[in-house]
């Protein structure tokens, strides 16, 4: 291999991995297609223990409150116990959920404060993938 050759070799590599690395390690979008989620668990536990996920994909499993597609952009669905998830604009992905279902959502731990967690971005999750949700201290 000559110098040239190999100085270019490099050059592209060393592009590549500084490029591909922020992308991979801080996307939201990349870590909800293929990341495994940090924790599980019921809505009715997600207060007590999302604040520890924060940043971080979980999946919840919660009987549905309210389905809010008014805003095309900011499509949300909320499980009770205070689970608001946000599936953006997936009007669609949203309006599939009907009140008083139980589903499984995926998403990112966005905010957890004492009467609510937020999910943003959040999606529907295969209800028949396993669940082994956790539960808190007693």
């Amino acid at each position: 291999m000559t110098i040239p050759t190999f100085c270019l070799k490099s050059t592209l590599l060393a592009a590549g991995l500084t490029f591909l690395f922020p992308l991979l390690s801080s996307c939201k979008g990349w870590i909800m297609d293929y990341g495994r989620p940090a924790a599980q668990f019921e809505a009715r536990n997600a207060i007590a223990l999302a604040p520890d996920y924060l940043k971080k994909k979980v999946t919840v499993r919660g009987r549905v409150s309210g389905v809010d597609t008014s805003d095309p952009a900011r499509c949300v669905v909320k499980l009770d116990h205070g689970v608001t998830a946000h599936f953006g604009k997936w009007k669609a992905a949203a309006e599939q959920y009907k009140v008083g279902e139980v589903i499984h959502l995926s998403g990112i731990v966005e905010a957890v404060n004492p009467s609510k967690i937020t999910l943003d971005p959040a999606f529907g999750r295969d209800p028949k993938a396993p669940f082994a949700p956790l539960a808190p201290a007693p």
